[in-house]
């Protein structure tokens, strides 16, 4: 998905920032979930200030929906960010930029292979969650790093837990640590574990649709990388534990 705002020039359309989101279903509305930053365009650590490369507010995202019909062919859906007093339409979570996670309650169009998260680890209920999330247990982030894409699908990043998800503090709260390397484009992608083999895609010759039925728990949402002297120095992400979507939506 891409970040955009209009041109001050010439009204043209102009692309921001690219990032990763995925469907999540509250109370039977559908909300894109992506991060704090992704939808601010601003640093959560200093939210006076932009993220690199980036000199003004995002506008609206632009969501590439793949195609159920046809392979490699995508179904383009704009959402504005903000209304006509430049107020924020994104849910975020208490916190605020604190917590790097934000909702934008969404439309999804017809025909389109997308299906929302709830979907996908429906047999949640089925797993002790502190049994399967620990130190060392492998995990893929599913996202477009540096906008890479294959037939119009997103990239499954391998990565491993490298703190400890039960224990946070009131500083942290949430926050899990990654050993991974990962890249731009890939905020706000969701960070899945997967049971045993599997096939994440099947294709009939004109259809395509993701097999779920392998596919068991979300461990959270991808929001970057702990920057060092170069891209290579760390090879540290950050995940917000998907139990802050809970707080985002607590009262709704």
């Amino acid at each position: 998905m891409e970040m955009c705002t209009t041109n001050k020039n010439d009204s043209t359309p102009l692309v921001l920032m690219s990032a990763t989101g995925f469907i999540y279903e509250h109370n039977g509305d559908k909300y894109l979930i992506s991060n704090w930053h992704v939808f601010s365009a601003k640093d959560p650590n200093d939210p006076g200030k932009f993220l690199p490369g980036v000199g003004g507010d995002p506008e609206y995202v632009k969501v590439y929906f793949p195609n159920e019909s046809a392979v490699d062919t995508s179904t383009i859906q704009e959402y504005p960010l903000i209304n006509e007093a430049r107020d924020k339409l994104w849910k975020e979570h208490p916190k605020s930029r604190l917590v790097d996670v934000a909702a934008l309650k969404v439309d999804l169009p017809s025909g389109v292979a997308t299906r929302v998260i709830n979907e996908v680890i429906r047999n949640e209920m089925f797993f002790d969650r502190e049994k399967i999330f620990h130190i060392t247990r492998e995990v893929w982030v599913v996202g477009f790093p540096k906008g890479v894409r294959i037939a119009g699908l997103p990239i499954w990043k391998r990565a491993t837990i490298a703190s400890e998800p039960r224990y946070s503090s009131q500083e942290v709260e949430h926050k899990i640590i990654l050993d991974t390397a990962t890249r731009e484009g890939m905020s706000g992608s969701p960070v899945l574990y997967v049971n045993g083999e599997f096939t994440p895609i099947q294709f009939d010759g004109t259809n395509q649709e993701i097999d779920h039925a392998s596919v068991k728990l979300l461990l959270g949402i991808y929001s970057g990388r702990i920057a060092g002297q170069d891209e290579l120095s760390a090879q540290l992400g950050i995940v917000w534990s998907g139990d802050c979507l809970a707080e985002i939506f607590s009262g709704t």
